[in-house]
């Protein structure tokens, strides 16, 4: 075997055929990856990931593994020389293993060079070293994987004729049929066990995953038994019998139980292996729990399509994998479909399609794109559609805030995509939805002014009104919003939501502690803010929170037109800061509120925690530039142009919301309740929470009349910006952590690490780094042919000297 391996590496090198092959591959990966522009341009791509050269790699292979494995029988069959081979005292099954491990060993030698490209990218890091090194050796394992394959296919192709040209282009067909083809085929209307097994058997569908540095048994199993195949189809070939038509009953046999039994290894996972620094496609327990009760399968439609930038384009891909990542433990398989709606030819539909994504909950984000015109300017649509045979939920997976950089906004999405489509399927999952309840008070926030959360959480909940009574008798509400109470609290309506706390109901509270007339302040320029007096602080202080009946300026605010003219001339507005508007923080370090935008806050007060029985977070607080002012106190619209010192606002991190957990006690406790209609209560809750937020402001939307119509803005909208803040998503998210009794918000702490080129670097050294990357490979091969052809020739002469 090894004297056949050698002739089989000598006889490639020892014609420029060989070296031909390789340089074309070398130079065509270097001119795709570090000069030609487009999506599998490391420099215009921005990410230091060799990703884009994994998923070029199989097309180039498509070209190169043939071209190296066409003459190995075809050109032995020609000559005649391939009886003698036969003859030889090896087993036929040997003979095709030594030209295997030739083709083999050729390809390594080839990828020795595109080594450069690691280094180059490891040193264009921001900073130097900011590249995944385990997610890239894995992929590498994976390329290697996918090598031998195409040579099983390219040995096979080559035994059947003793023509080379015939051979290569044999080996290039079946090696695409193989890797794309089954891919293809599954894309039809077919039953989808079919379709699984078919996707199953094609290489794509294996070498996706292994491509990312995740080495899983199945596909590992898949490309051994699929290299072994081939490998016994081309020995059978050459033996030269045909399979099944001239084989025994036994050895028929033994092949079917090998492909069974293939198939069975390949259906199972033995193993799971994610080699990323940051195990990004690894699942935690909490979503392999979730999938495991997956009882069909899913179809979903992701809208992130078209003519995307790089970023957007990443970012797509990101979706992708994580539907691999989630088929990799679901018993079912999750089906997606990418849709681009541009491309729908129809108008009519075209935009019927737009105006339904609209209206489903998909927020539509402007882009700019280049034209053969120029410039132009369309809507895309990061949002996806999961469905089952029941019900669809709508995803929007785009965190948008308008305070961060672009790049930041996408790699907080890429964090989210676990909690986004686990928390999706498994409101799929719910035969019934989590009831919600609106408290229905005198002087609560309306059903207009909560129109948008409302129609919000309708999609995972069943939202209900609910008096305190009501609320008392109804066991199967889950969770309570108090949204901006204005009239005092009866002792009796303390006692209903204090028992239903007891009974492990979650609630969350927007409530003002301090009353400011919008109206008054915006006809006479100022007014009184003073203690509502909702009665509610002592109830509160037994939970394990006071709620202060200060408020809160803050310099990172919103601003406002404020008129600026001198009285008796023409209304000037100027944007101006109102300090009595903070843009509250989100806590980063706390899944409820991590990677959300800033949250729109209106006369927010402070609030403190004061139990020991309870944890307590803040989730919620100004920036590190407030102050408290104590009340009551005159508020004016001319703060905004008579600012006060800067030096004042000195207080940091102020906080505004609080989630407390643990076990509460009833603050009505040792007293006699008789009266209110309830003679024996619950003293004491089990594990429970709550999130108390001394604005109520956060909850409500805008609501603008026209025409005699009411229309309800965004949650969190800011007209004169424009800008839509976090309070949609903060609220939701604090509804989602209440009701979460599995602990699935706990996967919105995942962090993946931003791995970006040096832009600098790459602006001043552009040039410098396509020619290491393209001519530095070539200049490798043609030196070392010439070497090796110096060290030939010499031996040669010393052997016939």
């Amino acid at each position: 075997m090894f004297s056949l391996l050698k002739k089989e590496l000598n006889s490639f090198f020892g014609s420029i055929t060989g070296y031909l092959v390789i340089v074309i591959f070398l130079l065509a990966t270097g001119l795709f990856l570090w000069v030609i522009p487009g999506s599998f341009n490391i420099i215009d791509g921005q990410r230091a990931t060799l990703k884009v050269f994994f998923d070029l790699a199989p097309w180039l292979y498509l070209f190169l593994i043939p071209a190296i494995t066409m003459r190995m029988f075809a050109e032995e069959k020609r000559t005649g020389t391939i009886e003698m081979l036969i003859t030889r005292p090896l087993t036929t099954f040997r003979i095709t293993f030594a030209k295997y491990l030739a083709a083999f060993i050729l390809v390594c030698i080839s990828l020795i060079p595109t080594l450069l490209y690691f280094y180059s990218v490891y040193q264009l890091g921001n900073p130097v070293g900011n590249i995944d090194t385990g997610a890239t050796w894995g992929s590498f394992v994976g390329l290697l994987l996918l090598a031998s394959v195409y040579i099983g296919i390219g040995l096979f192709a080559s035994i059947i004729t003793s023509n080379q040209v015939v051979a290569f282009l044999t080996a290039i067909t079946l090696s695409f049929i193989c890797y794309n083809g089954f891919h293809f085929i599954a894309g039809f209307n077919m039953p989808l066990a079919l379709q699984n097994f078919v996707l199953q058997m094609g290489i794509h569908e294996h070498y996706l995953s292994i491509s990312r540095g995740v080495i899983d048994s199945r596909d590992f199993f898949y490309f051994l038994f699929a290299t072994f195949v081939f490998l016994l189809l081309t020995r059978n070939m050459l033996r030269k019998t045909r399979l099944f038509a001239t084989w025994n009953v036994k050895r028929a046999a033994l092949l079917v139980v090998l492909l069974i039994g293939a198939y069975t290894t390949i259906s199972q996972r033995l193993f799971r292996i994610d080699l990323t620094a940051e195990k990004r496609y690894s699942l935690s327990t909490i979503t392999k729990e979730i999938l495991s009760k997956q009882d069909q399968p899913l179809g979903i439609e992701v809208y992130l399509a078209g003519n995307l930038p790089a970023g957007m384009k990443e970012f797509q891909e990101s979706i992708i994998e994580k539907i691999e990542d989630l088929n990799a433990y679901s018993p079912y398989r999750l089906f997606h479909e990418v849709i681009d709606v541009y491309k729908i030819t129809n108008t009519e539909e075209q935009q019927n399609t737009i105006e339904a994504l609209i209206n489903a909950g998909i927020e539509p984000v402007n882009f700019e794109h280049k034209t053969t015109e120029g410039m132009s300017t369309r809507q895309i649509f990061p949002g996806i559609v999961l469905s089952n045979r029941n019900r669809s939920v709508v995803v929007n997976i785009l965190q948008n805030n308008p305070l961060l950089h672009s790049d930041e906004n996408l790699q907080h999405s890429i964090e989210l995509l676990e909690y986004e489509f686990a928390a999706a399927i498994r409101a799929l999952q719910h035969e019934r939805k989590p009831r919600v309840a609106f408290l229905k008070k005198e002087g609560n926030a309306s059903l207009y002014e909560t129109g948008d959360i409302r129609y919000t959480l309708n999609e995972n909940y069943e939202v209900v009104d609910r008096t305190s009574n009501e609320l008392y008798a109804d066991d199967t509400v889950k969770t309570l919003i108090v949204a901006a109470p204005n009239a005092a609290f009866t002792e009796t309506e303390k006692l209903h939501i204090d028992q239903f706390i007891m009974r492990g109901g979650r609630v969350l509270w927007c409530i003002d502690p301090v009353f400011v007339s919008i109206d008054s302040l915006s006809k006479g320029h100022s007014t009184l803010a003073f203690e509502k007096g909702l009665n509610l602080r002592d109830q509160l202080f037994r939970y394990g929170v006071r709620i202060n009946p200060d408020i809160l300026q803050d310099a990172f605010c919103l601003e406002y037109p404020i008129n600026t003219a001198p009285p008796g001339k023409p209304s000037q507005f100027t944007p101006a800061p109102f300090y009595y508007t903070p843009l509250a923080v989100p806590n980063p370090n706390h899944p409820l509120s991590r990677n959300l935008n800033n949250v729109i806050t209106e006369f927010a007060s402070s609030v403190n925690a004061v139990g020991e029985n309870t944890q307590a977070t803040p989730v919620l607080s100004t920036s590190p530039y407030a102050r408290k002012i104590q009340t009551p106190v005159e508020v004016s619209l001319y703060s905004a142009t008579n600012p006060p010192d800067q030096r004042l606002f000195n207080e940091a991190d102020i906080p505004i919301g609080i989630l407390l957990e643990g076990s509460f006690e009833s603050a009505f406790k040792n007293r006699m309740t008789r009266q209110y209609g309830i003679s024996e209560i619950i003293e004491e809750s089990p594990a429970s929470k709550m999130i108390v937020i001394a604005d109520g402001s956060i909850i409500k939307n805008k609501v603008r009349t026209r025409n005699g119509k009411a229309q309800i803005l965004p949650l969190g909208y800011d007209e004169y910006k424009g800008i839509t803040f976090g309070n949609r998503d903060f609220i939701k998210n604090c509804i989602d952590y209440l009701t979460d009794d599995i602990g699935i918000m706990e996967l919105r702490s995942r962090v993946i690490k931003l791995r970006m080129l040096d832009k600098v670097k790459i602006r001043e050294e552009q040039l410098r780094w396509q020619l290491i990357n393209t001519a530095f490979p070539l200049l490798f091969f043609i030196l070392a042919g010439l070497i090796y052809a110096f060290i030939r020739k010499k031996m040669y002469s010393q052997k016939h000297a």
